[in-house]
């Protein structure tokens, strides 16, 4: 994995871990979670449609900001070329639909809980969903979360893309094309 760990890196991990508390308020992902396979996840084509200027995949790995004992995960960054945009996406799979809806409520709340953090219009995506906002320092960063059967999907873009409601709808749409996505790879048995 390529990973960054300056200030700046460090306040973007900051305000997705605020935004969706995932690692503040559950269990990390136990080291025996596997890997789901990268095709799980959007390919930076997809985020492209979306975010023009973020065009390239910085790193791959699991979702180190899974709530519960997920079964498996898998987390990618994206970034624009000269790594100021950045949009992550993740999907955990847990074992069952009542692992997936218990993760998940506990990571609502953690983010509801979060300084800085701002709810907004829940998305229709899944089975739940929600949305919001996170600042840190002068950044903000709009983020989202959504269960469907087993499986938890997040979404977020940070650094120098601006929250508008334009890049939060692109956001909430690259979200809905994920969980197809995760769903078709993983088929019925993995997701529901």
């Amino acid at each position: 994995m390529n990973r960054q760990r300056g200030p700046r890196a460090l306040a973007h991990s900051a305000a997705a871990i605020a935004l969706l508390s995932l690692t503040a308020c559950g269990d990390a992902a136990a080291p025996s979670a596997s890997l789901l396979p990268r095709d799980t996840v959007v390919p930076v084509s997809e985020v492209t449609k979306y975010f023009p200027d973020v065009i390239k995949e910085a790193s791959t790995g699991p979702n180190e900001t899974s709530v519960g004992k997920p079964i498996a995960s898998r987390s990618v960054v994206f970034v624009s070329a000269d790594g100021k945009k950045k949009v992550t996406v993740s999907v955990d799979q847990y074992a069952s639909a009542s692992d997936a809806a218990s993760a998940y409520q506990t990571a609502v709340q953690g983010s509801k809980a979060a300084p800085g953090f701002n709810p907004a219009a829940a998305p229709s995506l899944g089975q739940e969903a929600f949305a919001g906002t996170s600042q840190v320092g002068a950044e903000m960063h709009f983020g989202l979360g959504a269960r469907d059967g087993r499986l938890i999907m997040s979404a977020t873009h940070a650094g120098d893309i601006p929250v508008t409601p334009g890049n939060s709808n692109n956001l909430i749409s690259l979200g809905g094309e994920e969980l197809t996505t995760a769903k078709q790879v993983l088929g019925p048995s993995g997701s529901s």
